[in-house]
């Protein structure tokens, strides 16, 4: 019955017209060598339902006098499905093929008429010499049965004019790098893992997933000192070494026209003057004074300038001439 219910429902996702009956079901299975009477088609919807009806909580089919079945409402909502699809398209750590797998997955369980409604950006064309998925499932099933990896790390040389992936010699073993797992996490849209190694043996050290080749479970190795450490405070700071820990008030004056690009990083809970020409000044309490902050601000050129803290205006003051000056033979 499961192979014949698969069927079913796909027949009812894929069918262009308004509804299908049970009837176009059957002679279409049959068509495909797939014995199956109309009790058994009718038997099959019910069972659909009941499964739906247990996971989203509503049948998914629907009947209608006269026209057949139909789905009204699919699994995901437009939105949802919209927003899955383009994580994966956009997604710089995944290689092509694997981004068209995981997408056509996810459009088996979409209707027909769903899919003409969505926006199916083409996946990159960036090249990769790993595929994501593969390292993450290495690393997490070695984390769940506490399995010590070995790995190659990439680093990167220059051949005829292009740049080529080569091994990290600085691994525990010349260019084999032996870890015991213990986390993933997540940070600038890139997954580290977190891991023990016996080179550095007072810290828990982290290694970019999409750097990693050739990853393999060993059968022996694996060293459990995670109690010495507080894992969370370790993901933590490790992801965090490139944030200041220094929090200040920053007031700056920016044109108003930027207001919208300022809220969406501070948030609404700011002070605001206007003062001149369009231009306003900006009280905003508690803020990391981080390089990501200096860069913003730089990336914003004249729109925006740092009134206080005193030190971070000299900071980007002395930056702004480190440039001039990098670039004065070229003026």
């Amino acid at each position: 019955m499961g192979k014949r219910m698969f069927y079913v429902l796909k027949m009812i996702l894929q069918t262009p017209n308004k509804a299908i009956t049970a009837l176009e079901i059957q002679e279409a299975l049959m068509k495909q060598d797939m014995k199956i009477d109309i009790k058994t088609v009718y038997s099959c919807i019910k069972q659909i339902n009941d499964f739906f009806n247990g996971w989203i909580g509503r049948d998914l089919i629907v009947s209608y006098h006269k026209l057949g079945y139909r789905i009204d409402e699919d699994i995901f909502e437009d939105g949802e499905l919209q927003f899955l699809l383009d994580q994966i398209a956009f997604h710089q750590d995944l290689n092509r093929e694997d981004q068209q797998h995981l997408q056509k997955k996810l459009l088996t369980v979409s209707s027909f008429h769903q899919q003409k409604r969505l926006v199916l950006f083409q996946p990159s064309e960036r090249q990769h010499s790993f595929s994501l998925f593969i390292n993450l499932t290495v690393i997490m099933k070695a984390i769940e049965h506490q399995k010590a990896i070995s790995f190659q790390y990439i680093d990167y040389d220059i051949q005829n004019h292009q740049f080529i992936e080569v091994a990290s010699q600085r691994g525990n073993k010349d260019a084999q790098y032996i870890v015991s797992p213990y986390s993933l996490t997540s940070q600038n849209n890139h997954y580290y893992m977190i891991a023990y190694n016996e080179k550095h043996p007072q810290q828990l050290t982290n290694y970019r997933i999409d750097r990693m080749r050739a990853i393999q479970t060993l059968n022996k190795g694996y060293i459990n000192v995670q109690e010495q450490f507080d894992i969370q405070n370790e993901i933590e700071k490790m992801m965090n070494m490139f944030i200041s820990h220094h929090r200040d008030t920053l007031v700056i004056e920016c044109d108003y026209k930027q207001l919208r690009e300022i809220v969406s990083r501070f948030g609404l809970n700011m002070r605001v003057q206007r003062l001149y020409q369009e231009r306003l000044l900006l009280t905003i309490e508690d803020v990391s004074i981080s390089e990501g902050l200096i860069g913003w601000i730089m990336m914003m050129q004249t729109q925006i300038k740092v009134i206080s803290p005193q030190y971070l205006h000299d900071d980007i003051k002395s930056r702004i001439k480190a440039m001039h000056n990098l670039y004065q033979d070229m003026l």
